[in-house]
């Protein structure tokens, strides 16, 4: 498991700064998180269920749904970093019974597609709007943001990242692309091996879930 900092290392090997006398490690934990957040925008790019999350929504007694006033809140001033819209993904009512959606809402990009479609939500700003009112408690599917401190030494369970750690060392080659912007220096070489890890991770995560092979080959040092 590729852990945060296994992650630090990679990163600070590839700048060529082994320890904090020009690069402090506040400036390397902003530069992993951004570069963990592009990460993460990657994948869900490609398969937005690897870090997707529920909530369950009450019964509600109107046509919105403000997603900043739920008890676990998913938007808005109070929502957690882990719990945070990032992506919307879908809104269901699911069979009590066996947990499967019954109904899929569909998704409409305006007020008016809200009125002319069937069992219809249309999300803007922290409301979900549907076109009557819903008279059961419903999910809502999303990507949500994520809690990982790109700190050194930190023990377990803090210093996990997710689930995909054979991939981690390109958490490390987009910080490079940060640092290479406000160095103003660029090595073509990490250039080239970003490119060809997102290549391999496009492969691995279009392949993962079917029957051909569920494998990737783990070609990073140290992971």
């Amino acid at each position: 498991m590729a852990t945060v900092d296994q992650v630090i290392g990679t990163f600070r090997t590839y700048i060529d700064e082994p320890d904090q006398t020009f690069v402090p490690d506040s400036l390397v934990e902003k530069m992993l998180n951004l570069a963990y957040i592009e990460f993460r925008r990657k994948v869900t790019n490609i398969d937005p269920n690897i870090y997707s999350k529920t909530v369950d929504v009450a019964t509600p007694t109107t046509t919105q749904v403000d997603l900043a006033t739920l008890p676990t809140p998913i938007l808005g001033a109070t929502a957690t970093n882990e719990d945070r819209l990032i992506s919307l993904l879908s809104v269901y009512i699911h069979d009590q019974t066996n947990g499967l959606p019954n109904l899929v809402f569909n998704s409409v990009q305006s007020l008016a597609a809200l009125q002319r479609t069937g069992d219809a939500v249309f999300f803007t700003g922290s409301l979900l709007m549907f076109n009557r009112i819903i008279q059961r408690p419903f999910k809502i599917s999303y990507v949500p943001g994520h809690n990982v401190q790109f700190q050194a030494g930190l023990a377990p369970p803090a210093n996990f990242i997710d689930d995909l750690d054979a991939f981690h060392d390109m958490i490390a080659l987009y910080a490079y692309k940060q640092y290479a912007i406000a160095d103003a220096a660029t090595s073509q070489q990490i250039v080239g091996q970003l490119q060809i890890r997102e290549r391999e991770l496009i492969d691995y995560l279009s392949n993962r879930n079917t029957a051909g092979a569920n494998y990737v080959q783990n070609v990073t040092v140290g992971y």
